[in-house]
């Protein structure tokens, strides 16, 4: 191992305890005496002096027989605790003449199969919210049909910038869902603020300004996407029940049917993404106007033909039409010309001709 996770090697150590048969020796490469060494062995001690607080602890204070580790079912994780005359005898309205009021289903919430080794999802339930544990390629949390979130840790997201491939998830979520959201969750026992893998990180390339920057750039060029910091699990539970209420359902087969080969009619993309997107970049497009324009005109010479009038009357603004037909018909001059034209100046003190651009 060359970075000395003490969390992994926990994981490691229940494998072999559930394999005796196999032995299994972990290396360590760490240069002795150095500041990564003194940092294992601080995580060690942390967690020796944290187990043996707990010992003395229970050793002192009176549990309840359901909270000494051998009931099955939690108190914590229970949705009522009431018995089912009393929640009949809630139910009843004096004013509807003992009528039973319809009962309220508890929102729902699709969950990637693999956000499961994180503590989020037990945190979600644990609020009133069931869980529907499926495999979708876009996106890590459905809360309803139009909000999709992709959550990452601080580390995940420093690597995704770097590979790219938080581009690409962008892309997806911004194609087949309305409300994209960028989850940024931060862990408790650490700083609220942008930093490396680990306190002390000697990766140069993932500083606080290069993710800063990173995240600028996905922000320009997907507008629809929203960010969300998260100082802990906790709060993003919070948040994903405020985000959930009064809104629809997600439905399970139609989050399984979004992959990389559909090809949902959605307006961001009925059009190819690499033209619209160069056809975003002229002046005096917006996003009122490129779907307009791009449904009236079908190929890029059709787009040169057109007037000044015609534009104006598709784009609705005669500025913006301006613009874009400047843009397009403007005769540009080669630069050594322009300093021909221009460049004519007085001589300095020093014998150089000063131009005037």
């Amino acid at each position: 191992m060359y970075d000395s996770d003490l969390n992994f090697i926990r994981q490691i150590e229940v494998w072999q305890a559930n394999r005796v048969d196999v032995r299994v020796r972990v290396y360590f490469l760490i240069y002795k005496g150095t500041v990564e060494e003194q940092v294992y062995l601080t995580n060690v001690k942390r967690e020796k002096d944290a187990f043996e607080h707990l010992i003395r602890q229970k050793s002192s204070m009176v549990i309840p027989a359901y909270l000494d580790g051998r009931d099955g079912d939690h108190p914590d994780l229970s949705r009522d605790p009431r018995k089912p005359s009393e929640m009949q005898e809630n139910n009843q309205d004096t004013r509807k003449g003992g009528a039973v009021s319809e009962e309220k289903t508890p929102p729902r919430i699709i969950v990637d199969m693999r956000e499961f080794r994180s503590e989020l999802p037990s945190l979600v339930h644990k609020r009133g919210i069931d869980i529907d544990p499926v495999t979708i390629e876009v996106g890590d949390y459905i809360l309803t049909p139009e909000i999709c979130v992709e959550r990452k840790s601080l580390s995940d997201l420093i690597g995704s910038l770097n590979s790219g491939r938080l581009y690409n998830q962008a892309t997806s979520m911004c194609r087949y869902y309305k409300r994209p959201i960028l989850l940024i969750e931060f862990d408790q026992n650490k700083p609220f603020h942008l930093q490396g893998r680990f306190f002390l990180s000697s990766d140069g390339s993932s500083s606080a300004k290069d993710v800063a920057a990173k995240l600028q750039l996905l922000t320009l060029h997907f507008t629809r996407l929203r960010i969300l910091w998260c100082p802990s699990p906790y709060a993003t539970a919070e948040i994903f029940e405020m985000l959930k209420a009064g809104k629809d359902e997600p439905v399970i087969a139609d989050a399984q049917a979004i992959t990389a080969e559909t090809d949902p009619d959605y307006d961001s993309d009925r059009f190819n993404p690499q033209i619209k997107d160069f056809i975003s970049k002229l002046p005096g497009i917006n996003s009122k106007n490129i779907n307009i324009l791009l449904r009236k005109i079908t190929d890029l010479s059709e787009l040169l033909s057109l007037s000044l009038q015609d534009l104006t009357d598709i784009l609705g603004h005669s500025k913006n039409a301006a613009s874009l037909h400047g843009a397009l018909h403007k005769t540009m001059k080669p630069p050594d010309a322009q300093m021909e034209i221009r460049g004519k100046g007085k001589f300095t003190k020093k014998g150089v001709r000063k131009f005037k651009l």
